[in-house]
Formats: C-alpha cells, sequence, structure tokens
C-alpha cells in the first residue's frame, strides 16, 4: 500500500494547539501552508529532485518553527520520515522521528489519529531500516487508537493493518501477516476508490508467499491467484489513471517482471508513460 503520501489533515485535529500560555491566553501563529508543501514535496521527488526537496522541508521546518506552527513543524516532520526512508539515509530518519514523537505530548496528539499517523510513519522507517521489532512496537500503539476511531479512519486503518503485515514477514511471523494482509483488503472493500491499496496488498501477500515457501513449481502455482487478483484492482475501469496510479504502477510492473508476465508488465509500463507524458 502507499503508505509514503502522509497528507496535512493527517495532522489538522479540532482541538487546539497547547502551546504553553497559560489557560485562557492565546498566542498568535502563523501557520505554514500544509496542502501546498505536501504537493510540492511530490513534485520534486517525482521528478528525482531530491536535495531540493531536503531543502525545502528544512526550509519549512525553520519557518513552522519561527512561527510558532507546532502543527505545522509536525506535519513536515512526519513528511521528512518518509523522506529519509525514501533516500535510505538512517541517521537522519531516526533523529526525525525522535522530533516528531517530542512533539506528541506538546500537541496532546499521544491518544489521537493523528498520534496514529506518526507511530505508523516512525514504524515503517524501522521497518525500512531492518529494525522490525521497534517497529512492531509503534505499529501496535498506532493500532490501539484506531480500533477506538475506526469511523471515517477506514483507509488509515487499512494501511497499518497492511505495513504491519510487511513488517511480520521480516519477523517471519507469516500466519499473523497473512491475517493483516487480508484484514486490510476487508476494510478497504468499505473504502471507495481503494482499488490501488487493495492491488498491493495482493503483491505483498504473493512477496510474503515466497518469502514463507521459497521459490519453487508449487508456490509459483500459487501465487498466480494473487497476481491475477492484483491485476483485476489495477485494471478497474473506475479508477484515474493519475500520477498516483503511475506511482502504484511502477511499484507493481518489476514484481509481475520477475514472474516472467512480461506483456502485463509492459502494459503497466506503457500506462506510466502515457501518464507522464500528460503531466
Amino acid at each position: 500500500m502507499n503508505n509514503d503520501t502522509i497528507k496535512p489533515e493527517d495532522y489538522l485535529e479540532p482541538e487546539c494547539v497547547v502551546c504553553g500560555k497559560p489557560e485562557g491566553t492565546k498566542q498568535k501563529v502563523s501557520h505554514i501552508p500544509q496542502t501546498r508543501i505536501s504537493e510540492k514535496l511530490d513534485e520534486l521527488m517525482s521528478e528525482g529532485e531530491y536535495l531540493q526537496a531536503e531543502n525545502m522541508l528544512k526550509f519549512w521546518i525553520g519557518e513552522a518553527q519561527m512561527s510558532n506552527d507546532r502543527q505545522g513543524e509536525f506535519m513536515v516532520y512526519n513528511e521528512m520520515m518518509g523522506y529519509y526512508r525514501k533516500i535510505g539515509d538512517k541517521d537522519k530518519g531516526y533523529e526525525t522521528i525522535k522530533k516528531a514523537l517530542e512533539l506528541l505530548p506538546v500537541l496532546k496528539y499521544e491518544e489521537s489519529v493523528s498520534g496514529a499517523t506518526c507511530y505508523t510513519n516512525a514504524a515503517t522507517v524501522y521497518t525500512a531500516f531492518d529494525e522490525p521489532d521497534k517497529a512492531m512496537e509503534l505499529f501496535r500503539k498506532a493500532e490501539k487508537i484506531y480500533e477506538k476511531h475506526l469511523e471515517n479512519n477506514e483507509y488509515k486503518y487499512a494501511s497499518l493493518c497492511n505495513n504491519m503485515a510487511t513488517t511480520l514477514v521480516q519477523l517471519k511471523q507469516f500466519d499473523e501477516a497473512e491475517k493483516l494482509y487480508y484484514k486490510s483488503m476487508e476494510i478497504l472493500e468499505k473504502c471507495p476508490q481503494s482499488e490501488l491499496e487493495k492491488a498491493m496488498a495482493w503483491l505483498n501477500l504473493a512477496d510474503a508467499y515466497i518469502a514463507r515457501h521459497g521459490l519453487n513449481e508449487d508456490s509459483e502455482n500459487r501465487i498466480v491467484e494473487y497476481l491475477y487478483n492484483a491485476q483485476l484492482c489495477l485494471d478497474d475501469e473506475n479508477t484515474e489513471r493519475d500520477g498516483y496510479y503511475a506511482f502504484v504502477a511502477d511499484k507493481c510492473y518489476p514484481i509481475y517482471e520477475y514472474f516472467q508476465w512480461y506483456s502485463y508488465s509492459d502494459e503497466l509500463k506503457e500506462r506510466i508513460r502515457e501518464i507522464n507524458e500528460r503531466s
């Protein structure tokens, strides 16, 4: 599932930010443009402008701190976690986790959906750098929050299940991982426009099956079902062929190529090319 793109609404809680002032006092806060930052980051990353993306994030962290925008600061740290995970910078990724988690009590987000988003983002960083035990500790915190606040957060909960399952595969806890992949898809059935996430869950199941049983004739026969179900999702006629579709297809086509579904892999590459040409 695409848990790399974190949207501003993940951080905009209805409650006021705790600013350290006595109760009843208000402090003027100038908010940074979260939506514009997120969109610009997506644009720069898609173009491979990684240094420019990092400089932009650092700039907005400074602006948020100067204007006392703790929500904005929190949002940018969450974006930074995904950025450093993608470029493989463990030290900066871990440093950003620390800073984001330190803001949770300041914002009173420890038990909120925003907190769950932060725990999930941090956990995916730990998973990427082969520390699945640390990741699972944070995933479990997020899971408890979503179980209490499931309504209107089904999509995020499904994403959590998918990410947790991937980490459990690292820990070789295959039975629980498989249950979570199926649970994520069950939740996604209630979410509109979720075919791309289902496709990635099916392909993750294929990876997990190979990790458990190895690559042999029996396992290859079994995963045909997973590859086919993912294809049905990717081919869904109601799914918009936009930049996000290209992002997902770019993650999917190498898997089809690996299993020698060359024709379909080429078809996904062509769809990506057409989307990029329109952009």
